[in-house]
This record gives C-alpha cells, sequence and structure tokens, in this order.
C-alpha cells in the first residue's frame, strides 16, 4: 500500500511537468503583439509627412487606392522649342557729344520712340562695337546720372532718382556675445616682517603696503561678439555714404555776391598800398560772411535712407539704382557667408597606457603599413646625413592623417582602435555640434556637486540679563564636473574651416575639510550629540584652448594631456595588524600608479543641406527611435 502511494505521486508530477511544457509550446507559438512606436520622438520622413496621425502607418502597408491618380488618357501636346531670335546690335563710338544727341541716334537707329526727361545732360565718350541696345545704354548710365525703360516700344530715359527697395533678410534678431579665458598663475605672498625685510634690502619681488609677491602668470582671454542686425545697418549706411549725392533745398546769397562786386568796384584803384589793402581786407570779409551765411542757411538732405525692422527681417533702402545694385551684390555675400553651416564632431578619449608605452602614445604606429585609416606622425630630432641642410630634414615633426574607409564616421573609429594597442581605451565624450559660421556653440554635459559655505554673525542681545546671539547662513555652491566645449568656426569658400576651440574635462579626485571651526549638534536639552562638517571638493581640470585650421571632413587632434594617478593601499590582518612592534609583519602596502594621456579628435564638416537626407548627415539617420524599432520588428513580422 505504501509502495503504490509513492507510484501515483510519481504520476503526478509527471502529469504536471506535461501541462506546463505545452502551455510553454503553446505561447511560443503565439503570435506577438507589436509594439506601436511613441509619436513623442523625432521620426523619419516618412512619419514627418503625415503630422496629423495619431499612429504612424507601418512601412510595408499597401497604399489606398484613392491616392492613385486615374491614368492620363489625353497627352498634353508640347510644341516644338523655337529658336531663339538672334538679338540686333549696334556700334556707336562718339566723343565729347551731348547724352541727348546720342540717345536720339540710337532711337532712330533702333526703330523706337523716344522719352527724355529736360534734366538729362552731360556729354559722353563711347566706343561701342557690336553690342546690344541694353549694354550701350547701361555704359551710358555709368556716365551720366541716368536709368532707362523699354516698354512698348517706347524708350524712356529718366534721371536716376532715389527709389525705395525692400529687401528680405532671413536671420534671427539675436546679439551674442561670448567670453572665454583660461590661464594659470603661482604665487607666492608673505606679508609683516618678511615683506619690511624684502623691501629694505631692494629684493626683486618689489613690496607695497607690506605685502611682497613672487610669483608667475599665464592668462589667455578671448571675445567674441556677434551683432548681425547692428553691424549689418552700420555696413549698409558706410556703402551708400560713398556714393551718396547731396540735395540742395534752398540757394541763398546772390545779394551777397552783388554786393561784394559793388564794394569791388568803388574801390579806389590808386596805387596807394594802404587803399588797396582796405580793399582786398574788405573783400575778404564779406565772402567769409558769404560762407557763413550759406552754412547756417543752406539745408541739406541725404538721397539714401535705410529703414530696417530685425524683428521680422525686412530692410528698406531708398537710394538710386547704381546704389541698389551695390547694396545687392553685398547683401547677397552677407547671406552666403552667414548662411554656411558645419558639422563638428568630437571624441574625447582617455588611453591608460601600457608599461611599455609609458612616455605617451607613439603616433608613429598608428600609420600601419600605410594602408589603414588613422592619424600619421612623423618626428625627426635630427637631420640626416644625405642632406643636413635641406628643409625638409630641419622640420621637427609633421602631423596628418589618412583615410581609406569607405564609412562616414570609419576614420574616428578606427583610430579610437587603434589606440588601443598602448593600452584600455576608455571613450568619455563624443559630442556633434552643428555651428552656423562665425557662431559659437557650447556642450555642457557635467553633474554639478554640491557643498556648502558657512558663514556666522554676533550680535549683542539687550536687557537686563544680556548675551550674544550667533547667527549661522549655510549657502550652497556647486561646481560643475563633466565636459564642456566651446566651438566657433568660421568657413570660407573654399570649405576650409578655422576652428576656436576650447575642451574643458573635470572629475572629482577627494574632498578637504573646510578649516573653520565645526558646527554641533544639540539636542533639545542642550547635549551635543556630533558635529557638522563642511567639506570641499577636489576637482582636477583638465582643458586647452587652441585655433586651428581643418580643412572640411578631415580630423585633427589634441593630445599630449597625460596625468599620474597614484594609489596607496594597506592590507593588514585584523586584530594581529595592531599590535605593536610585531603588527608591522602583518601589514602589506601596496603603491599603485597609473599614467593616461588625454587624446581629443576633432573633425568639422561643412554641411550644405542640414537634412538627414544628405550625404553629410544620412549615416546619422539610423539613430531615430522609429528606424531602430522598425528594424527590430522586421524579422518578427518576417516570421
Amino acid at each position: 500500500m505504501w509502495r503504490v502511494n509513492y507510484t501515483v505521486g510519481n504520476n503526478k508530477k509527471i502529469l504536471s511537468l506535461l501541462c506546463i511544457l505545452i502551455v510553454v509550446v503553446f505561447t511560443s507559438c503565439a503570435h506577438k503583439t507589436k509594439v506601436k512606436p511613441s509619436t513623442g520622438h523625432i521620426d523619419d520622413q516618412s512619419t514627418l509627412s503625415n503630422p496629423g496621425a495619431v499612429n504612424p502607418a507601418p512601412a510595408k502597408s499597401t497604399p489606398d487606392k484613392a491616392s492613385i491618380p486615374k491614368p492620363v488618357t489625353n497627352n498634353i501636346y508640347l510644341p516644338p522649342p523655337k529658336p531663339k531670335a538672334k538679338e540686333q546690335t549696334y556700334s556707336v563710338v562718339v566723343y565729347d557729344t551731348p547724352v541727348k544727341e546720342v540717345l536720339f541716334a540710337i532711337a532712330r537707329d533702333s526703330n523706337l520712340n523716344v522719352d527724355i526727361h529736360p534734366s538729362i545732360q552731360g556729354r559722353v565718350t563711347l566706343n561701342a562695337v557690336d553690342q546690344t541696345l541694353p549694354a550701350i545704354l547701361e555704359r551710358l548710365s555709368q556716365q551720366v546720372d541716368l536709368t532707362y525703360k523699354i516698354q512698348n516700344n517706347v524708350l524712356s530715359v529718366t534721371p536716376d532718382q532715389p527709389v525705395l527697395r525692400t529687401y528680405k533678410i532671413d536671420y534671427v534678431n539675436m546679439a551674442r556675445d561670448t567670453f572665454g579665458s583660461i590661464g594659470a598663475a603661482t604665487e607666492i605672498t608673505t606679508t609683516g616682517r618678511a615683506a619690511a625685510a624684502g623691501a629694505a634690502a631692494g629684493g626683486a619681488a618689489g613690496s607695497a603696503g607690506g605685502l611682497s609677491s613672487n610669483g608667475s602668470r599665464t592668462q589667455v582671454s578671448s571675445e567674441s561678439k556677434n551683432h548681425f542686425w547692428a553691424t549689418l545697418i552700420q555696413n549698409i549706411r558706410d556703402l551708400l555714404a560713398e556714393t551718396d549725392k547731396e540735395v540742395i533745398v534752398t540757394r541763398i546769397g546772390t545779394a551777397n555776391q552783388s554786393n561784394r562786386q559793388t564794394v569791388n568796384a568803388s574801390a579806389n584803384p590808386r596805387t596807394d598800398n594802404v587803399v588797396v589793402a582796405n580793399a582786398d581786407s574788405t573783400t575778404a570779409r564779406l565772402e567769409e560772411e558769404d560762407r557763413e551765411r550759406a552754412r547756417s542757411e543752406y539745408k541739406t538732405l541725404f538721397a539714401a535712407t535705410v529703414i530696417a525692422n530685425p524683428e521680422v527681417g525686412v530692410i528698406s533702402i531708398r537710394a538710386n539704382n547704381r546704389q541698389h545694385e551695390r547694396v545687392q551684390e553685398f547683401l547677397d555675400k552677407v547671406m552666403a557667408s552667414a548662411s554656411r553651416q558645419v558639422l563638428i564632431e568630437a571624441t574625447i578619449v582617455e588611453v591608460e597606457l601600457k608599461d611599455s608605452f609609458q612616455a605617451g602614445i607613439d603616433w608613429s604606429r598608428l600609420s600601419g603599413d600605410g594602408t589603414n585609416s588613422g592619424l600619421t606622425f612623423n618626428q625627426r630630432l635630427r637631420p640626416t646625413v644625405a642632406d643636413p641642410l635641406s628643409p625638409d630634414t630641419l622640420s621637427a615633426f609633421t602631423i596628418g592623417y589618412r583615410y581609406s574607409g569607405s564609412g562616414f564616421l570609419a576614420d574616428l573609429a578606427t583610430s579610437i582602435t587603434l589606440l588601443q594597442q598602448f593600452g584600455d581605451v576608455k571613450v568619455l565624450s563624443s559630442p556633434k555640434l552643428s555651428v552656423l559660421n562665425n557662431q559659437t556653440a557650447v556642450l555642457k554635459v557635467v553633474d554639478n556637486l554640491v557643498y556648502f559655505t558657512i558663514e556666522a554673525q554676533q550680535s549683542t542681545v539687550g536687557g537686563t540679563v544680556g548675551g550674544t546671539l550667533a547667527t549661522f547662513t549655510s549657502t550652497p555652491q556647486t561646481v560643475p564636473v563633466g565636459v564642456v566645449m566651446s566651438v566657433t568656426p568660421q568657413i570660407n569658400d573654399t570649405k576650409t574651416v578655422m576652428l576656436n576651440v576650447r575642451p574643458t574635462i573635470t572629475r572629482f579626485v577627494d574632498s578637504v575639510q573646510d578649516p573653520n571651526p565645526n558646527l554641533v549638534s544639540r539636542d533639545t536639552n542642550g547635549n551635543i550629540t556630533g558635529t557638522i562638517e563642511s567639506r570641499i571638493p577636489i576637482i582636477q581640470t583638465r582643458e586647452m584652448e587652441s585655433l586651428l585650421r581643418v580643412e572640411s571632413g578631415n580630423t585633427t587632434v589634441l593630445g599630449g594631456l597625460m596625468q599620474d594617478d597614484i594609489k596607496r593601499n594597506t592590507d593588514s590582518v585584523p586584530g594581529v595588524s595592531e599590535v605593536p612592534v610585531v603588527g608591522n609583519v602583518f601589514k602589506a602596502k601596496a603603491r599603485l600608479n597609473k599614467k593616461s594621456e588625454l587624446v581629443i579628435f576633432l573633425r568639422p564638416t561643412v554641411i550644405s543641406n542640414a537634412s538627414l537626407e544628405s550625404d553629410e548627415l544620412a549615416t546619422y539617420k539610423q539613430y531615430l527611435p522609429s528606424v531602430q524599432l522598425k528594424q527590430t520588428l522586421e524579422p518578427d513580422d518576417e516570421r
């Protein structure tokens, strides 16, 4: 009976295991529910084409029949192109001829009616052979102040009067100022008797007011001001001022001129020197009065006027046609330069050097057999014997970059991979910034460490008993720890980029106790329960500031920032190691030395089209959330 119960119990266990196995098999064969992509992320162009949809349509869905247009039954007839008639040319050769006669002759030979404004004056000299009518009229307008228009077989010639034109300027209304400073200072300061003794001895350190200092200080400060609209408006006004003309509103002074002639006629033409001198002085005085009256009574207006509205991006200019041509040429160059954009890729790598490379990274080994991608570095400390005076042999070092990969990110990845032969490689940060021309971009990825500064103030309390009241103020302070990088590019017409780059890498090392007296905490009975410590963090900073010149698509490197990290560890046997004299036998002290080098790769790429469909940015399309989710779900759909 006991053996039968044991068999029945085993059968129940087997049946339970079979049921669980069947459930697992059927569950694995069931169709998985498709995860719908979130609409809160930036999607690809296919999703952005229908922004009103809550759930974007799958990429493999069949198109709607209503969206397919019906086939065209009647073809649109396109007439064959006709050759353009050759424009008639003329030859005009004149020398010091009134411009009106030249215009009449041109209108007569070209069978045009002509209207000439009475204000058109001047003489021209022209030698034009086999040129078109607009070309000849344009050359005449360069010599005489006129403008022309041909409409309905009528040539209208009028003076080049100021007209108002509006220009559209698509640029953000913002003024940016960037200031930066990097430096180091070492200084030893003494006060009291040492300073007085140094002053009496006339030491080189010098002293002032009981203070003597001896130190070294190095500092580099940079400043960048980008006031686009203010600079543009001022430049246009200066451009118009060079070719501006003054319009005289009133004309006064003819009576003074007649008076001056009367004085000159009434002067006695004797040979007496005194009488002649008096007449000359009177004439000079009257001429000076005329000039002073002309300055005070003549009113002058400038023909050119600049009206700017940066809020809507519009500039209206009142100027003549010749000035408008110069303004348009100037604006085209300014906007072409201001709209240039560059993608700056930076990779900050820290290499923990091996024992065989404690002197630093051997850059010459990165070139390999000449076919690998990466940095090339050649160093020559002495000239060659064959030609010791050759400039090529006297160069200390040369640095370059070789790229033989096929992908847009292959060269940076190859360089980082090649650095692994020198030690353990750790990528600290890999920021990517798109920056406009002459604009400053700042990237900041940090953790703000918080510490507190304590300030104590004592005040006397009045009354019969009296006493002292202490007030303590705790102020929080933050220090950033991480990566901060600022970049200011300048892009020229040949896609050469000048970079002002300043990367800063900070890390927490240790903390020290504030030397001020510690605060104590008490309970309700006044008993001391503990002390409140105020610890200040010690931050290690590695930064550099440089001005570089790099071709678009090439990679430059900033390296050589090496540091030593020394750690001392003590291992001991608990209890026994604390015994005097004998306990040292049960202790083991270890000193760990670690040397690392910081390497920064920079690659600017001029972008003509800031879109993921462009060749420069097509590689980053794979990082979109919808594309990654789509690539993850496609194998399940095919299954």
